[in-house]
């Protein structure tokens, strides 16, 4: 028998978490004998503890139904815990960046499909102090914007609600400047930074190349630094986001490293997938062959 526990948000993805969840469990369960587990997570740091929970009780895969925030979660409680089942993402969040990455089906019958396929690619995760990060840390212009998004705006709108906070805030994003020094695997840089994003992925925000040259499995975190510039200059890098060009404009640096420190002239606060992760300073590297997850 496959034994499977199901942690997923029920706010998630305009509260159809459950319903797509579900329906995929029941589809798995007409054809193989399986056991699942389901445990809805309440508030922050639920999906933490019930991924440790189905650790120690040895469960052989973890499915997370939800956004990158419930993601983040369960694998900051895998990344805690000596044994480590199989990972399974179902997307069903506002913002499913890391899902979007590794392709990965929304619909519950081809997740279910995806299942019984058993195909696994074992993938970093990186490290910030003393927590973990599954896609993205980033700090500077727009990375606390989702922090502001309530859940009813999501329900409503879905990722729409991100979109419309972003455009009215540009302005004041715009303005954002933080004189920060990097130690990239021990190199020193100081630039004054309107944004940086730290990545194990190639993509976040709904940009899938902000990092063109990532690999989720290649030991290395890729760090992209966007350097204050003028509002027509970055016009300029915008543009060319949605091809991964930005990174041969000279107002913008990109690097891979193992290990990277940030540290700002002044505190920083900083997001990892999506949610608050405390302030700068801060250390970040790479767990290499960290997690074994279900892939198409």
């Amino acid at each position: 028998m496959n034994r499977y526990f199901v942690i997923y948000n029920p706010s998630s993805g305009k509260e159809l978490a459950a319903y797509k969840v579900f329906g995929a469990a029941e589809t798995l369960m007409n054809v193989e004998d399986a056991e699942f587990l389901f445990y809805a997570t309440k508030k922050k740091g639920d999906g933490e503890e019930a991924a440790k929970r189905a650790c120690q009780y040895g469960y052989e895969m973890i499915i997370a139904c939800g956004g990158d925030g419930t993601v983040n979660e369960v694998v900051n409680g895998m990344m805690k815990c000596c044994y480590r089942p199989k990972l399974a993402i179902m997307p069903a969040g506002t913002v499913n960046d890391f899902g979007e990455q590794l392709n990965l089906p929304k619909a519950q019958e081809n997740f279910a499909s995806l299942i019984m396929q058993r195909k696994f690619k074992t993938i970093d995760v990186g490290r910030v102090n003393e927590d973990y990060f599954v896609n993205v840390v980033g700090g500077g212009a727009f990375t606390t914007i989702s922090h502001k998004v309530t859940i009813d705006a999501k329900t409503i709108l879905g990722k729409y609600a991100y979109y419309y906070r972003a455009a009215v805030k540009v302005p004041d994003e715009l303005e954002v400047c933080e004189n920060i020094n990097y130690i990239i695997d021990g190199k020193q840089y100081d630039y004054k930074t309107l944004l940086f994003l730290v990545l194990n992925s190639a993509g976040a925000g709904g940009f899938r190349y902000l990092c063109p040259k990532a690999e989720l499995d290649d030991g290395l975190l890729d760090i992209v630094i966007f350097e204050k510039t003028s509002n027509a200059e970055l016009f300029q890098i915008f543009t060319k986001v949605f091809n991964g060009q930005h990174i041969t404009h000279p107002k913008v640096h990109y690097y891979q490293a193992e290990n990277i420190k940030i540290i700002p002239e002044k505190e920083l606060l900083i997001d990892a997938d999506g949610d608050p992760a405390g302030y700068a300073p801060a250390e970040i590297s790479s767990v290499h062959n960290a997690i074994d997850i279900l892939v198409p």
